[in-house]
C-alpha cells in the first residue's frame, strides 16, 4: 500500500495542506529569487518566434513577447481573448487559406483551437483538445485527443479520433496512437504513430507502409518519406540519406530534408535521384516551411534568440534577428560505453556546472537559446549541455540504444558527464524536466556520489503508474508496459527506489500540468522528505507543461537559480 496514494488526488484536502506545507518549506530562497526575476522576465517578455508557418501571401508566425504569446498572420496580429488563453501551436489549415492556431488555458495543453485568414480575422473556433485542421469535400475535418474520457467508440483514454464536420470517420489507432494528417485536394495523407519512431502511412485510409519512419510528406498524390535511411516514394527507395533527418518537404524542384551534421542542422535540397543540389547549415534549425519556390526558416542558437530567414534562389534573406549574448561555447567529448558528446556553456564563473539532459523520445538536444540557463551563465556557473542515447543526435538507433530496456544506458551515459565534471573538481547540479526529471531522479538514485545538488522539473517518476494519468498512455512505446514491464520499470523508478542521503534537490511541477501529472513531483517530494533528504518543492499555480505567461515562467526560473545558488549551503 502506497501512504501517499491520496495524493494522486489534487483535489484532495490532504493534498492541497500538503503543497502549502511545502510551499513554507521552499520559502527561504524565494527572497533571492526576486534578484533573478527581472532578468530573467527581460529575457522573456523580449520577442522570440516560436514557430511558423507559410501562407500564399508570406508567413504566419507565433510569437513569445512582453504581453504574453500572439500571432502574426501576413503582418496581422492576433492576440487571446483572456490573459489565462496562451496560444501553443500554430499548423495549416489543409485545403484552405486558413492557419490554426492551438489555445491552452493556464498553460494546460486543453482550451480550443482558432482558425485565422490571411487578413487575420478569426473566422472559427473548435473547442477541445483539436488539431490537425483540414477540408475535406468542403467539411472542416480535425483530430480530437480524447485524454480525461474515452473516445465516442468506447476506447480509453489517452486515445485520438478523426472527425470531419460532426461525423467521426472509420480510423481507429489504439491506446497511446496519435494521427497526423495531410490534405491535397481529395487525397489524404493519413499517419498512426505508435511512439516517437514507429508510424504507418496510409493514402486515403489504405496502408501505404510501416517502420521507423522519421518524416513525411505529400505532392501530387504520391507520398514521400524517410524510412531508417532511405527518402522512399510510394514504398518504393529514391536515394539513401547517410544523415539523421528531422523533416522534409517536396518542392517543385526537389526534396527539401532537415538533417543533423554534427550536432547542429542543414537544410539539403536533393533531385529524385538522389544528388545533392544545395545545402544552407546553421546550428539549429527549429522549423521550416516552404510556399511555392521560397523557404522560411526558423532558428536559434545558444548565443542568439532566433532569426527568421527567407530563402529563394540558394540566396538567404534576414528578415528578423533577435538578442545576440556573449558566450563561450565549447564542444566536448566524453568516453563512455559510447562516445558522447556535450556542450558547454560558460560566461567565466566558476562556480560550478549544470548539467543538463534528456535521453528520451527521440529529442535531439541542439543548441537553443535558454533564458535560465543564461541566468544560470550570469550568476557564475557553466552549463553543460548532454547529448544522451534516447534522443537522436545520432539517429534512430541512438534512440532506440536509451528506449525501453535499454533506459538504463541513459542514466549510465549522465553519468558519464558527471564523473567528467568531478573528475575536474567542479560542483554539480543535476538539471532535467519531464524525460529528463526522470533521467535525474533516477540519476540521483543510481549514482548519488556523482551529484551536489538536483533540479526536477515537470517529472515522470512513478514508473508504475505514468500510463494511468492524462498523457500517460502515449509514452508506453517509449519506457514500457507497467502491466508487462514491471520488473524492469521498477528497478529505476525513481519514486520507488528513493533512499536516504540524498543530495538537496529542487523539484518542481505547475499544477495546469494536464500531460505530466502533477502527482509525480508530489509523491516524490512526500515521500523523500518522510525519509529525511533535503528535499523542495515549488508548485507554479499558473502554468502548466505547456507555455504560460512570462510572469510565470520568471518566477518558476528565477526560484531554480535561487535554489541552485544556495543549495550547496543546505
Amino acid at each position: 500500500m502506497d501512504p501517499f496514494e491520496y495524493i494522486e488526488n489534487l483535489e484532495d484536502p490532504r493534498t492541497k495542506a500538503f503543497i502549502e506545507e511545502e510551499t513554507r518549506n521552499s520559502s527561504f530562497f524565494q527572497e533571492r529569487a526576486k534578484l533573478h526575476y527581472q532578468p530573467i522576465l527581460e529575457r522573456l517578455t523580449e520577442e522570440r518566434p516560436i514557430t511558423l508557418v507559410g501562407t500564399e501571401k508570406g508567413v504566419a508566425i507565433l510569437v513569445r513577447s512582453k504581453s504574453g504569446v500572439h500571432a502574426e498572420v501576413n503582418g496581422n496580429i492576433i492576440r487571446s481573448e483572456r490573459e489565462q488563453d496562451i496560444f501553443n501551436s500554430l499548423e495549416r489549415v489543409w485545403n484552405s487559406d486558413l492557419v490554426r492556431i492551438g489555445v491552452g488555458i493556464g498553460g494546460s495543453d486543453q482550451g480550443y483551437s482558432i482558425l485565422v485568414n490571411e487578413q487575420g480575422k478569426v473566422v472559427r473556433r473548435v473547442e477541445g483538445l483539436v488539431n490537425q485542421f483540414f477540408f475535406l469535400r468542403g467539411k472542416l475535418c480535425y483530430v480530437r485527443e480524447y485524454r480525461t474520457e474515452s473516445s465516442p467508440d468506447g476506447v480509453p483514454p489517452a486515445v485520438e479520433r478523426l472527425f470531419c464536420g460532426e461525423e467521426m470517420l472509420p480510423f481507429y489507432p489504439g491506446r497511446g496512437e496519435w494521427i497526423s494528417v495531410k490534405a491535397e485536394g481529395d487525397n489524404l495523407l493519413l499517419v498512426r504513430g505508435i511512439g516517437w519512431s514507429k508510424k504507418v502511412l496510409y493514402r486515403d485510409f489504405e496502408k501505404v507502409d510501416e517502420g521507423d519512419i522519421t518524416s513525411y510528406d505529400m505532392k501530387g498524390g504520391r507520398i514521400y518519406y524517410v524510412k531508417g535511411n532511405s527518402l522512399m516514394r510510394d514504398g518504393v527507395e529514391l536515394f539513401k540519406i547517410s544523415r539523421p533527418t528531422l523533416d522534409m518537404k517536396v518542392m517543385d524542384d526537389g526534396i527539401l530534408t532537415l538533417e543533423i551534421r554534427n550536432y547542429k542542422t542543414s537544410l539539403v535540397k536533393y533531385s529524385e535521384e538522389g544528388r545533392e543540389t544545395w545545402n544552407y547549415t546553421t546550428d539549429h534549425i527549429l522549423t521550416f516551411d516552404t510556399v511555392g519556390d521560397q523557404i522560411y526558416v526558423l532558428e536559434t542558437s545558444f548565443d542568439t534568440s532566433y532569426t527568421i530567414s527567407r530563402i529563394k534562389d540558394q540566396r538567404v534573406e534576414v528578415l528578423r534577428r533577435g538578442r545576440e549574448e556573449r558566450l563561450t561555447v565549447k564542444e566536448i567529448y566524453v568516453q563512455g560505453d559510447v562516445l558522447l558528446h556535450g556542450f558547454l556553456l560558460s560566461k567565466g564563473g566558476n562556480r560550478g556546472v549544470v548539467v543538463y539532459g534528456y535521453g528520451g523520445f527521440a529529442i535531439p538536444l541542439l543548441p537553443s537559446y535558454n533564458p535560465l540557463f543564461l541566468e544560470l551563465m550570469d550568476s557564475g556557473y557553466s552549463v553543460l549541455v548532454t547529448n544522451l542515447r534516447g534522443g537522436f543526435e545520432n539517429g534512430e538507433e541512438w534512440h532506440k540504444a536509451g528506449m525501453l530496456r535499454n533506459k538504463m544506458n541513459v542514466f549510465k551515459d549522465f553519468s558519464e558527464f558527471l564523473q567528467t565534471v568531478k573528475m575536474m573538481g567542479g560542483r554539480t547540479i543535476a538539471m532535467g524536466g519531464s524525460n529528463g526529471g526522470l533521467l535525474v531522479g533516477a540519476t540521483l538514485n543510481l549514482y548519488t556520489s556523482l551529484v551536489d545538488c538536483g533540479v526536477i522539473g515537470y517529472p515522470v517518476l512513478d514508473m508504475l503508474k505514468f500510463h494511468k494519468y492524462l498523457a500517460g498512455m502515449y509514452w508506453v512505446p517509449e519506457y514500457g508496459d507497467p502491466e508487462k514491464d514491471s520488473e524492469f520499470l521498477l528497478s529505476y523508478s525513481p519514486y520507488h527506489n528513493l533512499k536516504k542521503g540524498l543530495p538537496p534537490t529542487l523539484v518542481y511541477t505547475g499544477l495546469n500540468d494536464d500531460r505530466v501529472h502533477p502527482m509525480h513531483a508530489l509523491k516524490y517530494v512526500a515521500k523523500s522528505r518522510e525519509m529525511g533528504n533535503k528535499v523542495y518543492l515549488f508548485v507554479n499555480r499558473r502554468a502548466g507543461h505547456n507555455l504560460s505567461r512570462p510572469e510565470a515562467s520568471a518566477e518558476e526560473m528565477s526560484t531554480v537559480v535561487a535554489f541552485v545558488e544556495q543549495c550547496h549551503s543546505l
